[in-house]
């Protein structure tokens, strides 16, 4: 499949609304990012989530009283290109995390590689989203880093 311009316009979108709802807190917002029928599936450092009730629950612990209160979340080098089966892409990109209540600094960094992205009737819609971290957000989350993230 070729995807075209507005394609990738769309799933481009896609991507930055997926993380303005977290920023948000909107738990609706971010759903609306995910197929609505089918498997889904969100394998991340905090969890892997096979479903949309699963993802939908940990997003709203992680917005409202977890690890995203008070970060904003940053989208880079995003890679879009055609998926395996029609109606499909994979996308890679880098996330940054950065803490802007405290003294505003990065405190994570991560990739997602080939995330799978469906063509439905509602527009691009996540289908597979997969978060390898990168060592140094392991290394705060166990406490070694947390003198240099304070």
């Amino acid at each position: 499949m070729t995807l075209t311009a507005d394609d990738k316009l769309a799933i481009a979108d896609l991507h930055a609304r997926y993380y303005v709802s977290t920023d948000e807190a909107d738990v609706d917002g971010f759903m609306a990012c995910w197929a609505e029928d089918g498997d889904v599936l969100f394998d991340s450092a905090f969890g892997t989530f096979p479903s949309r009730d699963t993802i939908r629950a940990f997003e709203d612990e992680h917005v409202h009283r977890g690890m995203a209160v008070g970060k904003r979340h940053i989208l880079t080098n995003l890679t879009i290109r055609p998926g395996d089966r029609p109606g499909t892409a994979l996308t890679t990109s880098y996330l940054q995390v950065i803490d802007v209540v405290n003294a505003p600094r990065i405190i994570a960094t991560a990739i997602y590689r080939d995330s799978v992205v469906e063509k439905t009737a509602n527009g691009w819609r996540f289908r597979v989203r997969k978060m390898d971290v990168d060592p140094g957000f392991a290394k705060v989350m166990a406490g070694e880093g947390a003198h240099q993230a304070a």
